[in-house]
């Protein structure tokens, strides 16, 4: 081999292992995963989720599919000592049920007669502050009393002969804990310290509604970091918890599980896109009928800022 060859080889293979050492350099550089943001700007977030359920009833299959999409704005008021207060807004809720028994949607963009689209575009209507830390935690709302008030004013225009039903449709959607079920979720995938490639980490939290009230155990892994971009895969464990209050409709003994794949900007530390897909199955009770519930589901998040 002559020498201009064997140069050019040396050269070749310097390059290769700086390359390899610099990605293991990367891989071992503990990243800190935590919301870095711009007070008095406004972040968009879109949330759309499919599910495709099986229920059994005596004897009968009942195939019924189910598509929301909501979109949030949030805005940084301001920040002191890791604790963020949040401005939230929710822009939009809809819903689609589709069924054997026909098809219903709602929609708070374009509020009709019943109660629950008014009560929806209600929601949509006013702002609700919360604290939150840099790690994502939720901490507590400032002005949800305010906020529920404000939402209420809407039985108002509901007629006298319905207002029982819609009182009790908003207060079901107006606890605290389902606001919180909300809020909390949308930054609830952050680690509590810097992490590595490979590194693991923990989050619980509690998803409550009018018909279930569930605990979900979240364990997330960092695995790479490329163009100022995170990729964390989640798996998620969820089951249902006895409710407080007794529901016209339930879910119960719901246990599944789900996983997920997210981008995570390293700037911000806001997700630009995630993706879930899971099962669960268990008991529904509606009017003292208990029947069988199987779901499929999936969802797509994503953010804009």
């Amino acid at each position: 081999m002559n020498q201009t060859k064997l140069s050019k080889m040396k050269k070749l293979i310097c390059s290769a292992i700086f390359a390899a050492f610099c990605l293991s350099a990367m891989a071992q550089t503990p990243v800190n995963l935590k919301l870095n943001l711009e007070n008095g700007k406004v972040y968009k977030i879109k949330n759309n989720n499919k599910q495709n359920m099986q229920i059994s009833v005596s004897g009968q299959q009942i195939a019924m599919e189910v598509n929301t999409r909501a979109t949030y704005s949030c805005k940084v008021l301001q920040q002191a000592n890791d604790v963020i207060d949040f401005e939230f807004q929710f822009d939009s809720i809809s819903a689609k049920t589709s069924s054997v028994m026909g098809t219903q949607e709602t929609n708070s963009a374009k509020p009709g007669n019943t109660s629950q689209e008014k009560i929806m575009s209600k929601l949509c209507a006013y702002k609700l502050i919360a604290k939150i830390s840099t790690a994502g935690k939720f901490i507590g709302f400032v002005n949800y009393g305010q906020y529920k008030d404000n939402v209420m004013f809407v039985l108002d225009s509901i007629p006298a002969s319905q207002r029982d039903d819609a009182r009790i449709v908003a207060d079901a959607l107006l606890k605290e804990s389902v606001l919180r079920s909300m809020v909390e979720p949308m930054f609830a995938y952050l680690p509590e310290k810097a992490v590595k490639v490979s590194d693991t980490w923990e989050t619980t939290y509690f998803n409550i509604s009018s018909i279930s009230s569930m605990v979900l155990l979240n364990t997330y892994t960092l695995k790479s970091v490329d163009n100022q971009q995170a990729i964390v895969s989640g798996t998620t464990e969820m089951e249902s918890m006895p409710m407080k209050e007794p529901a016209a409709m339930s879910l119960e003994n719901l246990k599944g599980t789900s996983t997920s794949e997210s981008s995570i900007d390293l700037k911000t530390g806001l997700i630009v896109k995630s993706t879930q897909k899971g099962h669960s199955e268990g008991v529904m009770k509606a009017n003292e009928q208990e029947m069988s519930l199987k779901m499929d589901f999936q969802s797509e998040i994503s953010m804009s800022f």
